[in-house]
């Protein structure tokens, strides 16, 4: 099943009627929703009296809750505020929800800021007292000192019975290895898909089978769920995390993670890509505003038709949640030093967190076409990841 992560609008079709014999012909007909409604995003308040919750800023009646297509006795009562959650609904009345995390796991370890899930180390302030606790992590993808990474948005303690006793985690597929039937979410956790691949429970949304879902799929949103064994993530089930737009008209909130120099398209939360055009308009502090105004990192709420941004509302509160932006490279690798390289004469640094395809070392690319891939630090342009182009 294609995971939605967009809003799908209510189409309004107000019904004029004719001459006709009927004696509500000329009264004023009510507007008939004309598809189902998706939403995405966080709850921002719980009303469990009236059995209802708020999500981005509209109230909804909750007829049932489910976690990984499961239907969860509970209900409502397993829901808390800032749980990323997805709406299906006729009406906002009696809606299914639906609640998906960005990762599912144990609390391995806890510093001052720091805690770690599904081997993934997470910036955000917890009580020491949750480690060994399962957890629930909302997050949103942001761009990183170390490249792509998460913004928390909640961390909300589990009993592990009620959802399924799974780990689940969300993240960039990198590194893939067809042979090892293995890859990397981020830099960090190592996936081993063998058993997904084994039972058929790689997804993708085209015609495609199998691993073959996974070929070309580097750098992609991917979901995962299955258990930890040893440090290494054991995948029962994979899923490619792709939305196609086409067709649609769509609101979606999320963090800005990429957009090009002359700042006409961007990708929303490292899944989601829109165009900008004239006609765009551009919302901050209840003004309209110039397209600069947008950059990596950006919090915002977009409505599109067809892939193209309609209006797009920058969040006064918290306009920009990182300091940082990625780069790409391409050309030929040459001037390696202990501490930086150059691509066609354009100086890179690189540190500890450097990645290389296929375990290759960075001498073997010297004087090769390669593509790197960075964050900006500072005026610094620091590797992230290099592989021959």
């Amino acid at each position: 099943m294609k995971k939605i992560t967009l809003a799908t609008l209510i189409g309004l079709v107000l019904t004029g009627c004719g001459g006709g014999g009927g004696d509500d012909s000329t009264a004023p007909q009510p507007p008939v929703e004309t598809k189902p409604q998706l939403v995405m995003g966080t709850i921002d308040r719980i009303d469990p009296v009236n059995n209802e919750i708020t999500v981005n800023g509209m109230p909804y009646q909750v007829n049932d809750v489910e976690y990984a297509n499961k239907p969860l006795a509970d209900g409502i009562a397993l829901l808390q505020p800032q749980m990323m959650v997805e709406l299906t609904a006729l009406t906002k009345s009696n809606v299914t929800v639906s609640i998906e995390p960005t990762m599912v796991g144990i609390i391995s370890d806890i510093t001052a800021n720091t805690f770690v899930v599904n081997g993934v180390t997470l910036d955000y302030k917890l009580d020491p007292e949750l480690a060994g606790e399962w957890v629930m992590v909302s997050s949103l993808p942001v761009v990183t000192e170390l490249g792509l990474g998460y913004k928390v948005l909640s961390v909300i303690k589990i009993e592990k019975d009620d959802f399924g006793n799974r780990y689940e985690l969300e993240g960039r597929l990198t590194n893939l290895n067809e042979e090892d039937q293995t890859f990397k979410i981020g830099a960090s956790t190592l996936v081993n898909f063998s058993k997904a691949a084994n039972l058929g429970e790689i997804e993708c949304d085209d015609d495609r089978q199998g691993i073959q879902c996974l070929t070309n799929a580097d750098k992609q949103w991917v979901e995962v769920s299955g258990e930890m064994q040893g440090g290494i993530f054991m995948a029962d089930e994979v899923e490619i995390d792709s939305d196609d737009a086409e067709g649609q008209e769509v609101e979606i909130e999320g963090i800005i993670t990429d957009i090009n120099s002359d700042k006409t398209k961007f990708t929303l939360n490292a899944r989601n890509q829109f165009s900008i055009n004239h006609q765009t308009k551009i919302e901050y502090n209840d003004q309209y505003v110039d397209k600069s105004m947008l950059a990596i990192g950006s919090f915002i709420e977009v409505e599109a038709l067809n892939g193209v941004a309609q209006e797009i509302e920058l969040d006064s509160d918290d306009s920009n949640v990182s300091g940082f932006r990625e780069f790409e490279k391409k050309g030929i690798l040459e001037n390696i030093t202990a501490t930086s390289f150059t691509v066609n004469g354009f100086k890179i640094d690189i540190d500890s967190q450097i990645i290389i395809d296929n375990n290759e070392k960075l001498v073997d690319l010297d004087g090769f076409r390669v593509e790197v891939e960075g964050v900006i630090i500072g005026n610094r342009y620091v590797a992230r990841e290099i592989e021959r182009d």
